[in-house]
This record gives structure tokens, sequence and C-alpha cells, in this order.
């Protein structure tokens, strides 16, 4: 586990709403969500599938669709500046330059028709006005980087003529190519196999030491936050319900839906006749108002007030907060 390597908050989102508009029906996927990411250190963003994860890097890089889908409230200040005041030719220097990102599956985020190193180098002048030869020149460099072998050849290459490891590393050299100061990375390492997703994650490591950029890891695999991160956040229903240091969390989780997610990860000490627990019930609708604590219908622990209001971050020891009435109780339990 790595420590933090400063102290000066370099992504500041406070109090992030964001909806999706449909036909007949308004999906409030962001309920209000606020924290922090500080200068070198890496912050994971931890939850189940639709619980406002990948909503949540969208929104800060101004990236929703906007025929469908607004930010509705809050801030998100960067580096002391509100991204969603800025107009879109401000925002478009700081995406990929300032702040880039790693996306989930490569094949729909690279262009199919480019090669590679075209597009890398396209990032490049973008960002720093190089001429083609030495973007060209400087893409090559970053594959390399990335442990790509014969980074000139692989420069050529359409993304199709590439393995989807690869296609990740192409991914994450384009991301770094312009040294970001935060990294957002969309569960890197989702399509690949278990071998794959290791060096994946560690190459994500090693870039972030060398080129000391900030981190934001998200993901619902809680060994990739044990390993990875300093801080992490656990979402449930578009709501941030636990913030803690990555040592906290694991030694003394709060929420009992960080709980729940703990008690679900394999542990290979009870061999193959060990059956994983299940949160019983299922997530609530965003479609629908959400009265007191979301989490409620499926907590073990809930009582009349958790269902009738909407708790506030209580918490529960220094740096470690949780969205839970009962949380010091649970905690003692």
């Amino acid at each position: 586990m790595e420590t933090a390597a400063g102290n000066d908050v370099l992504l500041d989102v406070r109090k992030l709403e964001t909806a999706f508009y449909g036909e007949e029906s308004v999906t409030r996927a962001l309920g209000g969500i606020s924290f922090q990411v500080k200068s070198g250190e890496t912050l994971g963003v931890v939850g189940e599938s639709g619980c406002g994860k990948s909503v949540t890097a969208l929104s800060i890089l101004r990236l929703l669709p906007k025929l469908t889908a607004k930010t509705v409230g809050g801030e998100i200040r960067f580096l002391g500046r509100d991204l969603l005041k800025l107009s879109d030719r401000e925002m478009r220097k700081i995406r990929g330059g300032r702040i880039a990102m790693i996306f989930q599956e490569p094949m729909t985020s690279l262009n199919p028709v480019q090669t590679v190193g075209r597009q890398i180098a396209e990032a490049i002048r973008i960002h720093t006005f190089a001429s083609w030869s030495d973007a060209m020149a400087k893409s090559i460099e970053m594959l390399h980087l990335v442990r790509i072998g014969d980074p000139e050849r692989r420069a050529n290459n359409y993304p199709h003529e590439m393995s989807g490891g690869m296609r990740q590393r192409a991914m994450i050299a384009m991301a770094v190519a312009c040294s970001p100061d935060l990294l957002i990375a969309d569960e890197p390492t989702t399509a690949l196999d278990v071998t794959m997703q290791a060096q994946i994650l560690r190459l994500i490591v090693d870039l972030k030491k060398r080129m000391r950029t900030a981190v934001m890891f998200i993901t619902h695999d809680l060994g990739v936050v044990a390993e990875t991160c300093q801080q992490v956040i656990v979402m449930y229903a578009g709501r941030i319900v636990e913030q803690a240091t990555v040592t906290d969390l694991f030694a003394q989780p709060a929420h009992p839906y960080t709980q729940g997610l703990m008690r679900s990860v394999p542990d290979s000490r009870h061999g193959r006749q060990r059956r994983l627990p299940e949160i019983p019930g299922i997530v609530p609708s965003l479609r629908e108002p959400i009265v007191g604590c979301s989490f409620a219908p499926r907590c073990p622990f809930a009582i009349s007030i958790c269902r009738e209001k909407t708790p506030t971050m209580h918490e529960v020891g220094r740096g470690h907060t949780a969205a839970c009435w009962r949380a010091g109780e649970v905690v003692a339990a």
C-alpha cells in the first residue's frame, strides 16, 4: 500500500448533482457528493455497477451526453477553478492535458481508422503545439514507456491489430503523454485476463510514481483498492456512504454496505467450500425520490429513523466518516 505524496488539494468536488433526462422520467444519478483528491495521492472510488462511479468521472471531465444529461448542482474545483464555469474551449485545454482519463474499453475509445501512433501524436499536438515529427517521436517514446515491445512498428498499427492488453497500454500512453496532474482510471482492467490485469495495475502505479500525478481509481474490486490506493470513497445509489483511508476502511468498515462488500470478497483461506454471502435486495431506483437512507431496505441494522431521514456523514474516527445513523453502534458491534 502506498503513502500519500502530497497534501495540496488538487480536485475538490462539492455537493455534485447530476441527472439524466428521459421522455417521462428524471434519473438522479448523483445526489450531492463531496470529496477531494490531493496532489500525488491515489483515491479509490468503490461501489456496485450503477452506483454513480463512472458518472462522477464523466461529470468531472464534462463528457456527459448534452442532450440527455446535465450537472444540476454543486462545484468541481480543479486547482481552485470551477470546471463547471469554464467555456468549452477552456475545458478542452484541461481535458487530456491537465486531467486525463483511461476508459474501460479501449476499442470504443480509440479511432479504428487511425494508427495508434497518430492518435497519440494528435493528443500531444493539441496540448503542446509540437510539430508532427516531434509528436510522432514522443508517441513512440510513450509506447516504449508503457512497455509495448517494438514501439516503432506498433505505432503504425491500427487498434484492431493489437491485443486487448496492448490496446489498454496504448490508451494509457495517450492519457499520460501530456503529464497530467490528475489521471482518472475507470475500471481499466475489466475486460482483461487476470495476468494482464496485474500488469496494467502495476504499470499505472509505476507511471504515477514516475510522473508524480494523482490518480482517481474507479473500480468495483476492493483488492485493487487495497493494492493501489491511499484514500477511498464508497458509493451507493448515487451517494457517498463512507470515506476513509484504505487502512482504516479495511480495518474497521463503518457502513453496513461497506461491510457487505467486504464479506463478499473471496478469501483463499476458506478454500472452495466457503459460500460468499450476498447483500439481499436490490439497489433502489434513482427515478423516484429516496426517503431516508438509500440502503435501509437492504440493511440488517435499519431502524425507523433510517427509513425516514437521510443520514449525514458522521465521524467514526479521525478522517473516517460514514453516512449511517447507527455508524457508531455498527462499528462497536
